[in-house]
């Protein structure tokens, strides 16, 4: 009978336990665990600079992350995802026969972010303004435009319902000697995405006014150009 009535306390007490709020610092707890003080806090050896990769160590202080079950784990070390020259070989773009807009994807370059995110995508390129079929230097007078935009893709297809970045140039010369050298279109853009795996689609569009043929022009994108794809983790 002893034993019994040890028994029942004991599961009584394990009960009380499993239901009590434990305060460290404090005889009154709020919560199930709560630390009181003004210098209070909490150490979790699996987080220290011994145990987990993702901390360096040194007087850096690291973002601790919840995910959906509740379990905390340091968060990724925001930094540059990618930093490169991403045009093989220059594109030509030219405009329509009566030098309407026209447009063509330039390259493609993938990222992957492994929490959410804010990207700071960076895009420089050159252009180098010619007549329609790219065999002389333009000196009729007409402005001549040319953008850089990107759209934003699964890694393989781009989403075309929202542009990114657009930036322009305008070039005219009139019966004199013409500028040589690359003229510019350079932008950087900040935006927040959730986890996976994106694709940076840079375009490049030609317009001359949709007059007539003789004020078609082509731009040669892409001698010298940069992508530069910054993850400021959240």
């Amino acid at each position: 009978m002893k034993s019994k009535i040890t028994l029942c306390i004991i599961c009584l007490f394990s009960v009380y336990m499993s239901s009590a709020q434990v305060g460290i610092g404090t005889s009154d707890p709020k919560k199930e665990l709560h630390i009181a003080g003004n210098g209070s806090t909490i150490r979790i050896d699996g987080l220290n600079s011994t145990n987990n990769t993702e901390n360096f160590g040194g007087t850096n202080k690291y973002n601790v992350m919840v995910d959906d079950k509740g379990d905390l784990t340091l968060g990724e070390l925001s930094g540059q995802l990618t930093s490169e020259s991403s045009m093989s070989s220059p594109v030509v773009v030219q405009t329509t026969a009566n030098s309407g807009l026209n447009a063509d994807e330039l390259y493609k370059s993938n990222f992957t972010l492994t929490q959410r995110a804010l990207v700071v995508i960076t895009f420089y390129v050159s252009m180098d303004f010619k007549s329609y079929d790219g065999t002389i230097n333009l000196d009729d007078g007409r402005a001549k435009i040319a953008h850089n935009y990107f759209y934003l893709g699964n890694g393989t297809t781009p989403n075309t319902t929202k542009s990114y970045g657009m930036t322009s140039s305008v070039y005219s010369n009139w019966n004199c000697d013409t500028a040589t050298g690359f003229v510019y279109n350079s932008r950087s853009v900040t935006i927040t995405l959730a986890p996976g795996t994106y694709s940076v689609h840079l375009n490049g569009a030609v317009y001359g006014g949709d007059l007539t043929p003789d004020a078609a022009f082509s731009v040669k994108f892409g001698d010298t150009d940069r992508l530069d794809i910054q993850a400021i983790y959240l």
